[in-house]
């Protein structure tokens, strides 16, 4: 063989190995492999984990888009990064305690007891100034938002947005305690849960609105709802102290899970699913029910976790299950399990079922499951 058909062969194998090992890389998905890989040839080889160092971790907000970029809100304003956590954009906004809602590429960020918000269409961002301090709020995936507000003469009142900012549709609760909103991917309906103490009874609605109209629809509820959420246009979930539920656009009850005495510590709502974390103690020496619903009620995931649940995240069929200092993927089994050396403040999946964005202290970075 001449020396050109040797130097060919010899790039043909560079390029196969080169080939196997972005096979290799891209099956396990995350950086292990490859950090393994390369410390066959250089043994002081390390890789550099993505991070962000916080100025102050105080009431910092972290969480993961849709499209696995991170969104991390602080005292001064807000940030969204790549899923290799390099910065792609920042708004200012000062307050204590941000609150963050989100879906897609649309950010709404607020402060309680504070009467203005931001809201983040893409690359456009939208002030906006309410007419009450706003308590909570929600936003879709078409880019309308909605805020509920303190108001003045009533218990509250709820303003819908278009996603230019501009007000859409607002109604105000002269009876009724409002809990949580939740806006429907089409704009046409708004659900509310309240707290109705009108004949000296406190009783728990959902209310659900026909943007087109004023008066919405009142659904009873023999539990307290805390937290409601569209999975589709035409269903609700809803989480209460002890239980999950499904309900219909049009007010019925599609079913429901109780967990009977044990109460909800940690709970998701996220891509038609809703997961829950229940038992009778949060403890470390305790056995914790962890259940994932799809939409229709049937348990695609039931786990028996031993300790403290702090908080949970969905990805496909999968939970994340965050205690204090330790995550653990499941399906019915344990996938990967991870301890860390720090207190958790919040973790979340981040593009894959191996890698997780790990919010602790002052430091907000990437976690691999091997």
């Amino acid at each position: 063989m001449n020396k050109n058909g040797k130097i060919g062969i010899k790039i043909l194998i560079v390029i196969l190995i080169v080939i196997f090992a972005s096979v290799l890389v891209y099956l396990n998905q995350t950086p292990i492999f490859l950090e393994k890989t390369i410390k066959i040839f250089n043994k002081n080889y390390e890789y550099k984990t993505p991070t962000v160092e916080l100025e102050s971790s105080e009431g910092a907000f972290v969480d993961v888009l849709n499209d696995a970029r991170a969104v991390i809100a602080t005292k001064d304003g807000v940030k969204v990064y790549s899923h290799t956590l390099k910065s792609e954009l920042s708004a200012a906004f000062s307050g204590e305690n941000p609150i963050v809602k989100h879906n897609g590429d649309k950010i709404l960020i607020f402060h309680k007891g504070s009467n203005k918000a931001l809201f983040i269409n893409g690359r456009k961002n939208i002030p906006v100034t309410a007419s009450g301090n706003i308590l909570t709020g929600s936003v879709n995936e078409s880019g309308y938002f909605a805020l509920l507000t303190e108001e003045k003469g009533f218990k509250s009142q709820i303003i819908v947005y278009d996603k230019n900012g501009e007000e859409f549709y607002k109604w105000h609760s002269a009876e009724n305690f409002v809990n949580d909103i939740a806006l429907s991917p089409s704009n046409i309906a708004l659900a509310a849960s309240v707290l109705d103490y009108s004949d000296a009874k406190l009783k728990s609605k959902l209310l659900i609105f026909d943007t087109a109209t004023e008066q919405p629809k009142e659904v009873a509820s023999e539990e307290s709802i805390t937290e409601i959420e569209f999975l589709s246009k035409s269903k609700i979930a809803a989480v209460c102290d002890n239980c999950v539920a499904v309900y219909s656009a049009g007010g019925e009850r599609m079913w429901n899970h109780s967990f009977g005495s044990k109460g909800i510590f940690a709970y998701k709502i996220k891509d038609g699913k809703i997961a829950a974390a229940a038992g009778e103690s949060n403890l470390s020496t305790e056995t914790v029910d962890v259940l994932m619903f799809n939409e229709g009620g049937k348990a695609v995931v039931n786990y028996k976790n031993r300790g403290e649940v702090e908080g949970l995240d969905i990805l496909s069929d999968n939970v994340l299950v965050v205690g204090k200092r330790y995550m653990r993927v499941v399906s019915n089994d344990e996938k990967s399990y991870l301890k860390t050396g720090k207190d958790i403040t919040s973790a979340h999946f981040s593009g894959n079922i191996k890698t997780a964005l790990v919010h602790t202290g002052m430091l907000v970075q990437l976690e691999y499951f091997e």
